[in-house]
């Protein structure tokens, strides 16, 4: 589960190896005489909800199953948004993949399939994103404190130690910021998926008979 939410996660931040981290940790101190520039790179809001629309409507491509279910049925239901009239978008697009074997019972419960997919999806994602702040957060707050006891211990390695603490400093405000502001666009976007399938699955019972 680990590899699977380190590469649900990799979708949205970068994640870096972790044996690869532990190589270079003994020549960072060496290099990082001076902090790296803060990156400059921002991304729009709509930029961030098309990566999190993207993720989501590719998690439900792979899960999609031969002949229609639900995926199909959300897919005609959003081909046909020209019809107003919310009853008559849902009968035509069901009318359309009936024709297909497709029947409200296999509609309702691949639609509660993709929920669980989302739930499922969800707990493999905020998985790692605990490991992720535990490594690239408390890890390194904890690394900071031990920098802090060698610059007393070794006063002739202050002015070293001392830039090595704005490195640390620096990355873990990047880190968490990066990793919160994934995790709350991440939870924004599943949760209104989840509630547009709920909210379908109802409409779904109201509309089709």
């Amino acid at each position: 589960m680990a590899s699977l939410g380190k590469k649900i996660l990799s979708a949205f931040i970068e994640v870096e190896d972790k044996t690869k981290n532990e190589e270079d940790a003994g020549t960072q101190s060496v290099q990082a005489s001076s902090p790296p520039p803060r990156s400059t790179e921002t991304r729009a809001p709509a930029d961030a909800d098309n990566k999190f629309s993207d993720y989501f409507n590719k998690l439900f491509a792979d899960a999609n199953l031969p002949g229609p279910d639900y995926y199909e049925f959300a897919k005609m239901i959003e081909a046909m948004h020209v019809i107003k009239d919310e009853s008559a978008r849902f009968s035509a697009a069901y009318a359309g993949l009936q024709a297909q074997g497709l029947d409200k019972q296999k509609l309702l419960s691949s639609a509660q399939e993709y929920v669980k997919i989302l739930d499922a999806d969800a707990a493999a994602f905020h998985s790692t994103v605990d490991q992720a702040l535990l490594d690239k957060v408390q890890n390194k707050k904890k690394e900071m404190d031990q920098v802090q006891q060698q610059i007393q211990k070794l006063s002739q390695e202050i002015v070293n130690l001392q830039q090595q603490i704005g490195v640390l400093t620096q990355e873990i405000a990047e880190n968490e910021e990066k990793i919160e502001n994934n995790s709350s666009g991440y939870d924004a976007a599943m949760t209104s998926s989840r509630n547009k399938l709920l909210q379908d699955i109802e409409k779904i019972k109201q509309h089709i008979l």
